[in-house]
């Protein structure tokens, strides 16, 4: 299991509490890696001028895709007096949805995304997260 909630190997980074990004389950990895998921996580919400937020995992064992280890009571109380929730893939969208926690899914990150391949899919992915984040949607 890990306590970890914003990766160590964030440079920098700053927590705004009223921006809360979900993820599905910490890395076992210990460094930003230049194509990985963090490191284009934060080229994203650099574009869309995010610059700080919060982060917590739904599941915290590390690189598990286990739904069935999540927290409802955990989950929530995280959730709680956030003004934007920002989920990562689909498994964290459903996880929140069943728990009827208000939010915006973005693609997963991850390099492994095909979807992201296509850099017009991910463009306009960008344009309307940015409108999400502030409040033009």
């Amino acid at each position: 299991m890990s306590s970890r909630e914003i990766p160590e190997f964030l440079p920098n980074h700053t927590i705004d509490p009223d921006y809360l990004v979900v993820g599905l389950s910490p890395s076992s990895k210990k460094k930003l890696f230049k194509n990985g998921t963090f490191a284009r996580l934060l080229t994203w919400f650099n574009a869309v001028n995010m610059l700080a937020w919060d982060f917590f995992n739904i599941i915290t064992v590390d690189n598990s895709t286990d739904i069935s280890l999540c927290d409802e009571n955990r989950i929530k109380t995280k959730c709680e007096n956030r003004k934007k929730i920002i989920a990562l893939g689909g498994t964290v969208s459903r996880v929140l949805t069943k728990y009827k926690i208000d939010h915006y899914k973005i693609d997963h990150p991850s390099p492994r995304n095909r979807n992201l391949n296509d850099k017009e899919y991910e463009k306009q992915m960008l344009i309307k997260l940015k409108e999400y984040i502030h409040g033009t949607n």
